[in-house]
């Protein structure tokens, strides 16, 4: 067999390739009894490959192996309303500030909060060109080129932040944009 990415073809025994025979579904529903308590659990049907007749159908526990009984009335789930999930509000800022001269720009220097992200975009590059200094050390960027640096959110360790250094030199002929967001 060569090639890629073909339809897969199942041999019938005969070493003649053949279509897959079924099409198998899940469809998550809920078990409501009298008193009002809903269960969760999942439906699985199994369609015919060859003219998509629904052949079966069969009711699972979440493990998606175990059988499972309706005893009340199933409805298609509609969600835990009593109690609304969890919100987190915070205010952040944005910041942008253009390098035109030669020098260095410190980016948690400049922030008055803790900085969440930075993106440096080199708008026009001089014969040396403008470097980012981080804790990795030192790196050129070139013109046209944006790099970004971001702190993903990990409430459960209270982290949500970057850490420096971070910050942009740049030589004559250079024009370099630094955006920034933070939070108080």
């Amino acid at each position: 067999m060569s090639g890629c990415c073909g339809p897969i073809l199942v041999g019938n025994g005969n070493v003649t390739p053949t279509e897959p025979s079924m099409d198998v579904e899940y469809v998550t529903l809920c078990d409501v009894a009298a008193d009002g308590t809903s269960t969760a659990f999942l439906r699985r049907f199994t369609h015919d490959g060859t003219d998509g007749a629904l052949s079966s159908s069969a009711d699972l526990a979440l493990d998606g192996t175990t059988a499972y009984t309706p005893t009340g009335t199933v409805t298609v789930c509609a969600g835990d309303t009593t109690t609304p999930p969890p919100v987190t509000q915070q205010t952040a800022s944005t910041h942008r500030q253009v390098l035109t001269a030669a020098g260095t720009f410190d980016v948690f220097a400049a922030a008055a909060g803790t900085v969440e992200s930075v993106t440096v975009t080199v708008i026009s590059s001089g014969p040396a060109g403008p470097s980012v200094t981080t804790a990795s050390g030192i790196s050129r960027i070139y013109g046209g080129e944006s790099v970004t640096w971001s702190a993903l959110p990990d409430v459960s360790v209270g982290s949500d932040e970057l850490t420096g250094p971070l910050s942009v030199t740049t030589t004559a002929g250079d024009i370099v944009a630094v955006s920034w967001t933070e939070r108080p």
